[in-house]
């Protein structure tokens, strides 16, 4: 499974941003797993603090669509980081 962030790009000048959305869809398609929701006039998305957002496709200009690392992974990634910082800091007296 990879993760992708994808943003919304609206007429107004506006953006609506999705981070680390799970998708086993093709590439050009992973916007729809951001969307609770596809019709044909709307996309009902929910934000990731709750926020619910829905968008009129008409006035949608752009999608982008940026492949991310596994949050898991990068989460394991900087906790290794901070201890390897504690673990030298540990070594030199601190």
């Amino acid at each position: 499974m990879k993760y992708y962030d994808v943003t919304f790009h609206q007429a107004n000048g506006q953006s609506v941003v999705k981070r680390s959305i799970p998708s086993e869809l093709p590439d050009f398609e992973t916007w729809q797993d951001a969307c609770a929701k596809v019709t044909d006039k709307e996309l009902h998305i929910l934000i990731n603090n709750g926020t619910q957002i829905v968008l009129n496709r008409n006035f949608i200009v752009r999608i982008d669509i940026d492949e991310v690392a596994d949050p898991i992974d990068k989460d394991i990634k900087r906790h290794d980081e901070i201890m390897g910082v504690v673990n030298a800091l540990s070594n030199m007296g601190f």
